[in-house]
């Protein structure tokens, strides 16, 4: 089948991962972690348009689309009035030129394929939400004439293809089992972290992007090393720190924040394809389980992957995670059905061989690595920019889905 589109690829990242915006990613690009391997470099010397967004390492999926919507097609990032009340941080963002002002338009920018690695998963899935629906709480809540764009919903048609890459597309036992006490004091300590280094150069290198919670300056007006006492902002780690379920990251992965209050308002859209690609770096360990491989999996996805494979807490049982015993292997982070296709969307085991229908989630075959393997990790250059090769191949032999019958 001929080439039906060259449309431009978005890559969005997951939790404490950076873009191009980033300084760091001159030196280590988030998608290939070399220059060599440069996962985005190879794609625009294919003749394909690549943009890698800086959505900020702890935002929520909501405050990450709203990012995005502003990335792409230009002016100041909004959250929302009714949801920068209801969650305890400012409304307004910074501004942005807009790299795709065109985007929906009939051409090259009619559509983009838009990939998301582990929290970029939900991530991308709430932007194409609110792409097509808006927000209910915001148009209800917001004068019309100071309601953003991406609120009002109505934009269908500016997504070809979504992929996620280990998505948290169910939720992942890590973060359910380590709970509301685990995942608080997690991201209390990123968020120190973020405190005592808010006003020196190291955030043009690694922008934290919590300028909405007030833990930071743009970086812009940063200049020279000004350290920061751990307490400093002490108020706002409170703040952003009360939320238990939405607009806090770590929560946002637990299987019951995203089976309860995610999934049921991200749902599928009948001209778009959907592909879910997996990972799992875990063997038998001779008593019904699965362990993690040290042989498949990097120190940190290893440690995170005995907790992954083994600790499920009761309180998952509705969500059927005793009944699969898929959930007993993972990337490490990740288990093996948090990272398919959503449990409420239609869905299909395929290979590349598939006839493929828009509206339909495609569970891929599985990889065996970790969770990593997509930005590059323990894969030599070749395989992985094959990897992503045959997806976008694949992908611009799709004809656009709202053609399809």
């Amino acid at each position: 089948m001929e080439y039906q589109n060259n449309y431009p690829v978005v890559i969005v990242h997951g939790l404490m991962g950076w873009g191009e915006q980033d300084l760091v990613d001159k030196t280590f690009p988030h998608f290939g972690l070399t220059k060599e391997k440069d996962l985005c470099k190879h794609l625009r010397e294919q003749g394909i348009e690549v943009y890698r967004p800086s959505l900020g390492p702890v935002n929520s999926g909501w405050d990450r689309a709203c990012v995005l919507w502003a990335y792409l097609f230009g002016g100041r990032v909004d959250y929302g009035k009714v949801h920068s009340e209801k969650y305890g941080h400012a409304r307004f963002g910074r501004e942005y030129p807009g790299v795709l002002k065109d985007l929906g338009q009939d051409g090259p920018h009619k559509k983009i394929n838009i990939f998301g690695h582990s929290f970029g998963g939900p991530s991308i899935k709430e932007i194409t939400a609110l792409f097509v629906y808006g927000s209910e709480e915001e148009r209800a809540g917001t004068d019309p004439d100071d309601l953003s764009p991406l609120f009002a919903g109505g934009h269908a048609g500016l997504v070809h293809t979504i992929t996620t890459l280990s998505g948290v597309n169910n939720g992942t036992t890590l973060a359910s089992f380590l709970g509301n006490p685990g995942m608080t004091f997690m991201t209390y300590y990123m968020l120190v972290l973020n405190s005592v280094l808010a006003t020196t150069p190291a955030m043009k290198y690694y922008n934290f992007m919590t300028q909405q919670w007030g833990l930071m300056p743009e970086v812009e007006e940063i200049h020279g090393w000004k350290f920061q006492t751990p307490w400093s902002h002490l108020d706002a780690i409170k703040a952003y720190n009360k939320n238990k379920t939405l607009d806090a990251v770590t929560h946002e992965m637990k299987v019951e924040v995203v089976q309860e209050l995610v999934n049921p308002h991200q749902l599928p859209q009948p001209d778009i394809y959907y592909f879910a690609q997996r990972a799992d770096g875990t063997v038998d360990d001779g008593k019904g389980g699965r362990k993690p491989s040290y042989d498949d999996m990097c120190g940190l996805c290893w440690s995170a992957g005995w907790m992954t494979a083994k600790c499920h807490p009761k309180k998952l049982a509705k969500y059927g995670v005793f009944n699969d015993p898929n959930w007993k292997r993972c990337d490490g982070f990740v288990n093996l059905p948090g990272q398919s296709a959503p449990f409420n969307a239609q869905s299909e085991d395929a290979d590349y061989d598939t006839e493929f229908k828009p509206g339909i989630w495609y569970n891929m075959p599985v990889e065996r690595g970790d969770h990593v393997i997509w930005v590059g990790w323990r894969k030599t250059k070749e395989e992985y920019f094959a990897m992503f090769d045959r997806m976008i191949d694949l992908y611009r032999r799709l004809p656009d889905g709202d053609s399809v019958k």
